[in-house]
């Protein structure tokens, strides 16, 4: 039977460093109505960073799941558990191709933060690093989650974002900060002053400083 999951027709964006030269990979989820190349535009171009292969994935209808990240889960499926499954497939194929899950950073932009995010919760595995711009975990204010099993004990997490965003409340990305930091992820939220939706230059300082203490030998 064919595979039902439109994300997983999509093509895949690769920048940068040869995968045989690259130190981490990371998987660069772009935002709702957006794409690989406004990614590599807004991110990848200003981060500077020759050692890391950036693997870009583009959603079916530039979009990875339909309603705001704090509607009911149900509202964003079978798109979310899709979009979730497409994420999964790039990762098991990064490892296949030598990054194991340890030398794997998330980033993401505005959906695609939120998407990362989540990913990141329900794997429940050690990954090198999330960076979420403007973005947090997928659910409705105020979700049960269990983060008594601390299986992200010393994750680094970079959640940023603007204390006026007009698409992501700061109180959700301040609740997702809790929720990673009670998981054990060391985390560091900047939610800083402003309205505009888009990754300031002090975010990619934030970025490039998580990146550092990511890089294999120096975690």
């Amino acid at each position: 039977m064919p595979d039902t999951n439109p994300h997983l027709q999509m093509p895949l964006s690769v920048f940068d460093a040869a995968a045989g030269n690259a130190k981490l990979a990371a998987i660069l989820v772009h935002g709702r109505g957006q794409s690989p190349k406004l990614m590599h535009d807004m991110l990848v171009s200003r981060i500077g960073r020759s050692d890391i292969a950036w693997f870009a994935p583009l959603a079916a209808d530039n979009c990875w799941y339909p309603e705001r990240f704090i509607a009911p889960l149900e509202a964003n499926e079978p798109r979310l558990s899709q979009a979730l499954e497409r994420i999964e497939a790039l990762s098991q194929a990064l490892r296949a191709m030598g990054f194991p899950f340890e030398s794997q950073v998330l980033v993401g932009f505005s959906q695609g933060a939120c998407l990362c995010s989540e990913f990141l919760w329900r794997q429940q595995r050690k990954y090198a690093a999330l960076i979420a711009f403007t973005g947090g975990l997928i659910g409705p204010p105020g979700m049960p989650r269990d983060s008594s099993h601390r299986r992200l004990e010393g994750v680094p997490v970079l959640l940023s974002t603007w204390d006026d965003d007009p698409h992501v409340p700061a109180d959700s990305v301040r609740e997702s900060a809790a929720l990673f930091g009670a998981a054990g992820a060391e985390v560091t939220i900047k939610v800083e002053s402003g309205l505009e939706h888009g990754i300031r230059d002090a975010e990619i300082a934030y970025a490039n400083t998580i990146l550092a203490r990511c890089t294999p030998g120096t975690c």
